[in-house]
């Protein structure tokens, strides 16, 4: 059986120590493919890295993680459109909504959602949804 890890940050810092090691164990226990959602334009470098590493296992997704929606929210969007323009990803993600820690940047979570829902479509890719204290607004933009 292939099962399908849908949300793998392994590309992240904290697992520096011991990823190629993670990532086998994780193959051999029968995960054989573990879609990477990307979080902002700073971790693009080190989840492409790990594609590269495995290619047939880990699959990047393209987007920006609502927490790191920022004031700049035109140029992070202008990134992932170029992205998505330049290479194959697998879906777009993870975007979303994301009213927990801080609600300073709403109305730009929402156009990121919003824009990234829209390439999704363009590139005719699945999104990965982050919702976090927004289901309801979440639910809303999807619709």
């Amino acid at each position: 059986m292939n099962w399908i890890d849908t949300h793998a940050h392994l590309y992240s810092d904290n697992f520096d120590s011991d990823r190629p090691a993670m990532v086998d164990r994780a193959i051999r226990q029968g995960v054989g493919t573990m879609l990477l959602p990307n979080i902002d334009e700073d971790s693009i470098g080190a989840m492409l890295a790990l594609e590269a590493a495995f290619p047939e296992h880990c699959l990047p997704m393209m987007g920006i993680h609502p927490v790191y929606v920022k004031e700049n929210v035109e140029e992070q969007l202008a990134i992932v459109r170029k992205w998505l323009e330049a290479r194959k990803f697998w879906g777009v993600g993870e975007i979303g909504l994301d009213f927990y820690w801080d609600q300073t940047f709403r109305e730009q979570q929402f156009r990121a959602f919003r824009s990234q829902i829209s390439m999704a479509l363009e590139f005719d890719l699945p999104i990965a949804i982050h919702s976090r204290e927004a289901t309801r607004a979440c639910i809303d933009v999807v619709k």
